[in-house]
């Protein structure tokens, strides 16, 4: 005899949704901006729908396009550096993205004029036109960089590079991380520093940095408490890499490593640290 299962335990043994792909955000973000366009072109010009579905095109597909090269620029130079290198990255980024994309609206308006017998005239937006038209290019970059980083943080990002963690091996040593289809073997004594990246912790060593799946406190458990020292809630040190620290005020410090970088070190950090005076 089979009892029937309630709607809230049936629900508790459901598997979760899978995490959406960069690729259908990237094919359901452009449908749905391109029928935004149409309805905003039909409501505030004269244009049928097919006319309105045109001029939609020509506005968002050098988006669709730009938001390709820009999810790769920000993965392959942006994501990996410090906090204010990325915003100055974003800074010069979002005005590249609006000015390349007005350049591309206005000549595939040309073309599309053209295709209609009206002759190639490259139009031209004037006075607020030519605002909002960049606003909107400062906006739609800020939107997709977002999406860009919230994948990035979520379960897609496991795809980027993978810690091989060894179940039964109680201080890291020597890992594993995939690049593409290989596995590329990480000396730990190689670490100059780890920071937090969301829910991955981001490891910078003389050979480049890779993102692995741990939290920088799960991270910090598996290294060796005599090397590698937490100085912030979001970031680790190994003291071999450490060059010197200098005073920054309210008794916090920062510290200088092999590599060039500085790192914040906060008051506990610093607690952390005259451990090691001798």
């Amino acid at each position: 005899m089979h009892l029937p299962i309630p709607p809230l335990t049936r629900a508790l043994h459901r598997r979760p949704a899978a995490a959406p792909t960069i690729v259908s955000l990237w094919l359901a973000g452009t449908a749905l901006l391109w029928a935004a366009y149409v309805f905003v072109f039909m409501g505030t010009t004269a244009h049928g729908v097919m006319q309105a579905g045109a001029d939609a095109l020509c506005n968002v597909l050098p988006i669709s396009l730009l938001a390709i090269a820009v999810r790769a620029t920000l993965r392959a130079e942006v994501m990996p550096r410090s906090t204010p290198v990325q915003a100055a990255w974003h800074a010069g980024l979002a005005v590249a993205f609006s000015f390349t994309w007005y350049a591309t609206l206005v000549l595939l308006l040309a073309v599309e004029g053209s295709l209609a017998g009206q002759g190639f005239r490259i139009p031209a937006f004037h006075g607020p036109a030519l605002t909002w038209q960049v606003f909107q290019g400062l906006l739609v970059y800020t939107a997709i960089a977002a999406v860009c980083y919230a994948v990035r943080g979520g379960r897609e990002a496991a795809t980027v590079t993978i810690v091989e963690e060894p179940p039964a091996q109680p201080r890291l040593t020597r890992y594993l991380i995939r690049r593409d289809e290989d596995l590329t073997p990480v000396d730990v004594r190689e670490i100059i520093m780890v920071t937090g990246a969301q829910d991955y912790s981001e490891v910078v060593t003389a050979k480049g940095r890779h993102l692995v799946r741990l939290s920088l406190t799960e991270f910090a458990a598996r290294l060796d408490a005599a090397d590698f020292v937490r100085v912030h809630r979001s970031a680790i040190i190994n003291l071999h890499c450490l060059e010197r620290t200098e005073p920054a005020g309210g008794g916090r410090l920062l510290a200088h490593m092999t590599n060039g970088e500085t790192v914040a070190v906060s008051r506990s950090g610093v607690q952390a640290l005259r451990k090691f005076v001798v």
